[in-house]
């Protein structure tokens, strides 16, 4: 498989950083934003797992993952705990909320349906769902001063925006939030593995992202964060008996024969992050995800980061150039990799779709709050040449 390049030089090592990617020998892979390209490295931790560890084999250890999750979010080991799937863990967060009648929630417009849906409960209870308009894809953070108020208990942001590839500034909305006592859940999907995050710096106070996009890895593996100060408040409704710290005190209790299945568990849960896992993730999923998360904390997210915008850069002066409309900021520090533009023609979006489905080049087609159109994913793995032959081909479909 070969070493793994080093901090800082990303661009210098492209041919071996492509080579973890097996599918773009075969694919111009701009799409990411939806399901990243699967790493080799994953495969293989996921091949591991069924070949020794399901034999109990003596010599394997389970991955550190909340090593590598605190790596790379910038938190503390007993904050984060591995999780199946964003929206379940938005769900579990939203579960948790004791909201009444005449507060609110707010979010944006361009939100994804996992950061909305599962705050329907609470509007049918009389919870207002304040969402903060986008002007033709941006929004400023001045825009949810405005909408923040003393009765906002959440703020549910997608730190990235899933149809223009905005970045929000979290820690000055976080701030906004927390000066009216509300919380912020800052679902870090399209952030993580394309922009630095660091959630302690941004004092966000609960945080999700999942492995299939950014972080090229099979689905239905994520993680939450959950801040420290909220651990005594917050109590999981979803509740997995060997979170029970005292049962498990002195080894598994059914190895005792005293072992009783009701007072062995009528117990707290732990008292940290782990109490919110609902044992749902998947030894094998696990295993491919720690080897993910494993290899971008290698590259360094501030390396990734700022190959993505670099990138982005490049294809927005493109894009810009066939006098498409862009709908992503040109400003470096308010986006990532993900770029969205329009002919300002669905049918015409539509046809180039299709055409550079055609011709094997995978980017998407995505609409929200009356924004987006074809969405380009420049991960870190791309090249100059990816990026021209894209646009190579728009110019000659849009002819």
């Amino acid at each position: 498989m070969g070493a793994s390049p080093t901090m800082n030089n990303l661009e210098d090592n492209i041919e071996a950083i492509r080579n973890e990617f097996p599918v773009l020998k075969y694919l111009t892979y701009l799409n990411c934003a939806a399901h990243g390209p699967g790493l080799e490295r994953c495969w293989k931790a996921v091949t591991d797992w069924w070949r020794f560890t399901l034999y109990e084999h003596p010599n394997v250890k389970a991955p550190n993952i909340k090593g590598e999750l605190s790596r790379m979010i910038g938190c503390k080991l007993d904050e984060v705990t591995p999780f199946n799937r964003v929206s379940h863990a938005i769900n579990a967060v939203s579960d948790m909320m004791q909201l009444n009648k005449g507060e609110n929630i707010v979010t944006t417009d361009l939100a994804y349906p996992s950061n909305i849906y599962p705050w329907i409960p609470q509007y049918r209870r009389g919870v207002e769902i304040k969402r903060v308009k986008s002007r033709g894809g941006l929004i400023d953070t001045a825009d949810f001063e405005k909408n923040i108020d003393d009765n906002t208990k959440v703020v549910s942001i997608s730190r990235v925006e899933w149809t223009s590839g905005l970045l929000h500034d979290v820690k000055a909305i976080a701030e906004i939030a927390h000066d009216h006592g509300a919380l912020v859940l800052d679902d870090g999907y399209q952030a993580q593995g394309n922009v630095v995050v660091d959630v302690s710096r941004d004092k966000v106070d609960f945080y999700t992202f999942g492995s299939q996009k950014w972080l090229c890895c099979p689905s239905m593996a994520g993680a939450l964060y959950v801040k420290r100060d909220h651990w005594a408040d917050y109590e999981p409704h979803y509740r997995c008996y060997n979170r029970v710290e005292e049962a498990f005190r002195s080894g598994a209790p059914w190895e005792r024969p005293e072992h009783d299945n009701i007072k062995d568990y009528d117990k707290p849960l732990v008292g940290d992050a782990e109490k919110y896992n609902q044992g749902l993730l998947g030894e094998d999923a696990l295993w491919g995800f720690h080897a993910s998360l494993e290899y971008f904390n290698k590259l360094g997210t501030i390396n990734i980061q700022d190959r993505n915008r670099k990138l982005s850069g490049y294809l927005i002066g493109k894009l810009k150039d066939l006098g498409v409309k862009v709908n992503t900021p040109d400003d470096p520090k308010r986006r990532g990799g993900l770029v969205t533009f329009t002919t300002n023609s669905h049918q015409t979006n539509q046809k180039l779709f299709k055409a550079l489905k055609d011709e094997g080049i995978i980017v998407a087609l995505r609409y929200a709050g009356g924004v987006g159109g074809i969405r380009v994913s420049t991960q870190f793995y791309n090249t100059e040449d990816d990026i021209d032959k894209l646009c190579n081909k728009i110019k000659e479909i849009l002819k």
